[in-house]
């Protein structure tokens, strides 16, 4: 029986890690509408040094950061509220350590969101939860799965990492 037995996932962006392992604990993967999960998963885009960046390339970067993210999980949420269920939200991205300041200023504002929503949905059983890594393996394909399913009921607003494969 697996952790995620008859739920539906949302994965938006690519990672087979993440995928595979929803999968492999019984979620379905669905490409929209409503669902159980939503996981946000998206590669950060080279970095650029900040006395480089355009104000355009930064708003770029928070948009597609912090922006779309925040927009997606508020439309997942509301789905989630209209249908009186509850469900879970993950937000997987690189560390700001690992970024430049565009995208250190979209993963640390990240972090923040996932706290601040993950206490303010948690009334209506939506726990959002954050995954800051360069990892894009096995282990975080499990950690998400896990942050998926009922065995991380408790767990909300949490901003957690995971160190790199050997």
């Amino acid at each position: 029986m697996g952790w995620l037995d008859g739920r539906t996932a949302r994965l938006v962006g690519t990672s087979p890690a993440i995928a595979g392992a929803l999968t492999k604990q019984g979620a379905r993967l669905v490409e929209a509408g409503d669902c159980d999960v939503l996981v946000h998963a998206a590669p950060p885009p080279p970095v650029k040094l900040a006395h480089e960046l355009s104000h355009a390339e930064w708003r770029a970067a928070l948009d597609a950061g912090l922006d779309q993210r925040f927009l997606l999980a508020k439309d997942f949420a509301a789905l989630r509220r209209a249908a009186g269920k509850g469900g879970a939200v993950v937000f997987v991205g690189a560390p700001e350590q690992a970024l430049g300041a565009d995208q250190a200023a979209a993963a640390g504002a990240l972090g923040n969101l996932a706290k601040t929503l993950g206490v303010e949905w948690a009334r209506d059983g939506i726990r959002v939860n954050a995954v800051l890594t360069v990892e894009t393996g096995e282990t975080l394909g499990n950690l998400v799965a896990y942050l998926a399913s009922d065995y991380a009921a408790y767990v909300t607003g949490a901003v957690m990492g995971v160190g790199l494969d050997d």
